[in-house]
């Protein structure tokens, strides 16, 4: 960053823009701006002041006005050990509905200061390991795996046994469904089961762990809906033969008929969740068919 410049008007202004992310008061006072130049250039709309202590630039005339919850992001993250986490990690990877909000969750290592800034951010104290923080457009987040054990861990810490596994294996099944082409979906999954078991591993011993290797042992990839997972997770508890997940039934020519949720292929049981668009066709939600 240059020295302001002063001009014809008097009025002191950067020679160059600030970028427009967001970066943290100490590092603009580090790259060569006063105090005097910041309060200057938000007077004439070349900053912005997104949190105390926290500025974007509104950048040069042909770049992208930045969104500023990613901008305020990337100032309370940047240089620091601090990653995005639990909810508002869940919703960057769209593992919980919801639009990224405050107010923001925020790990800080354990044993470091915590991150005191009433009703913008919840701090948590835990140290998440390096291969479990992504970059994700200039912001520190949490990894899908990583985050799927932060919010599995709490639920375990304020549910009964039961629901917190049920809680985790349907963010679990959500972590690791792979797109449907069919649905118009494209790219990979967030997580494999493996990055999910070596998260619980690194973790090791703390509250609910337990519950969460339970979870992760009943998570199945190709499922598509929670529903789908509650049941299976019934299932289980009810001692249930475990269903295959979203299996192609064939007729007799041995061409693809069908491919329903759920299925036991020793019962020659099929299960189908019945949505609101197929009982506007006409299906009954009590309905069971079966064909030998």
């Amino acid at each position: 960053m240059e020295s302001p410049s002063r001009s014809q008007d008097g009025r002191r202004r950067p020679a160059m823009f600030v970028p427009s992310e967001g970066r943290r008061r100490a590092r603009l006072h580090a790259e060569g701006m006063t105090r005097r130049d910041l309060e200057h250039s938000r007077a004439n709309d070349l900053l912005r002041r997104l949190a105390h202590g926290v500025y974007s630039g509104t950048g040069l005339p042909q770049e992208p006005e930045s969104d500023p919850i990613s901008a305020l992001l990337q100032g309370l993250t940047e240089a620091t050990p601090r990653v995005v986490s639990f909810e508002t990690a869940a919703r960057f990877w769209g593992l919980v509905p919801g639009e990224v909000a405050p107010p923001f969750h925020l790990s800080s290592p354990a044993g470091g200061p915590p991150v005191q800034r009433p009703e913008l951010v919840v701090g948590h104290r835990i140290t998440v390991p390096d291969r479990f923080v992504v970059d994700l457009h200039g912001i520190r987040v949490t990894s899908p795996a990583w985050t799927w054990l932060d919010l599995s861990l709490r639920a375990a810490a304020g549910a009964a046994a039961g629901r917190a596994v049920e809680r985790a294996v349907l963010l679990g099944d959500q972590a690791v469904r792979p797109p449907r082409r069919e649905f118009g979906e494209t790219g990979g999954p967030l997580a494999s089961i493996d990055e999910l078991r070596e998260a619980v591993r690194v973790r090791g011993r703390t509250k609910g762990i337990r519950h969460v290797r339970e979870a992760v042992a009943l998570v199945r990839v190709g499922v598509d809906s929670p529903q789908e997972s509650r049941l299976r997770y019934f299932m289980h508890l009810a001692a249930l033969p475990e269903p295959l997940v979203n299996p192609v039934i064939r007729g007799p020519s041995g061409c693809p008929s069908f491919e329903p949720d759920l299925a036991i292929p020793e019962f020659r049981l099929a299960i189908q969740r019945i949505q609101r668009a197929l009982v506007q066709r006409g299906w009954r939600p009590d309905s069971l068919t079966t064909h030998r």
